[in-house]
């Protein structure tokens, strides 16, 4: 997967394909996400991509911030931001903003969702050649995931559509993700909805708590 993607953002194109480079050969998992990873998979965006938004486990992180330390402008630190937990740090490669985001978790009223990238989103993220660089993809199975759990109907509309048009390729994954992490019986209901498919609704993991 790429088609001639790299000719739309330049400057994108440029960065990801020099951060990947960075990357290569590292004993570490991550994965592209963000509006740069929907654009790549042919999701439709109202916007135009501007930062890159890269995902890891937490002990991956820390390895994937070594290799790009040199264009760090702060050190990895432990975020929590409303509903968001994670491990943060950003890079700034010729004027485009990189965020690394370690041990991604959101905690909602409706849900508590913790991003698992080596041996499950890992396994399931596309693969694509960019700016002479390999990398892989956040699935959009997560992306759909994470816009229902913020709100953001412009993004997980989008991405549903896509899901739709795949529907063996990407609900295998989304139920996955429900069964490993805890949900409301509203929430999953609302993403069923969204996917037109009733049957997603169970099983998972039941959520009892609130918002953190």
């Amino acid at each position: 997967m790429n088609g001639n993607r790299s000719y739309a953002f330049p400057g994108l194109t440029a960065a990801i394909g020099q951060m990947a480079g960075l990357c290569a050969g590292a004993e570490a998992k991550w994965l592209l996400g963000g509006s740069c990873g929907l654009w790549l998979q042919g999701v439709r965006l109202d916007t135009r991509p501007r930062d890159i938004d890269v995902y890891a486990d937490e002990g991956d992180a820390r390895l994937v911030h070594e290799r790009m330390s040199e264009y760090a402008t702060d050190i990895p630190r432990q975020d929590r931001t409303g509903s968001y937990a994670s491990l943060l740090s950003h890079y700034r490669f010729d004027g485009v903003t990189v965020e690394l985001v370690g041990g991604f978790e959101v905690k909602t009223d409706s849900a508590f969702y913790r991003t698992e990238i080596a041996g499950i989103l890992d396994e399931n993220a596309p693969l694509v050649r960019l700016g002479g660089a390999e990398l892989r993809l956040m699935p959009l199975a997560h992306e759909f995931v994470f816009n229902v759990l913020r709100a953001r109907p412009d993004r997980y509309l989008a991405i549903a559509e896509v899901i739709r048009g795949e529907a063996d390729r990407h609900l295998p994954l989304l139920r996955e993700l429900l069964r490993r992490n805890q949900w409301t019986a509203g929430i999953v209901g609302k993403m069923a909805e969204v996917l037109d498919r009733p049957l997603l609704s169970g099983p998972w993991g039941e959520y009892g708590g609130g918002q953190a």
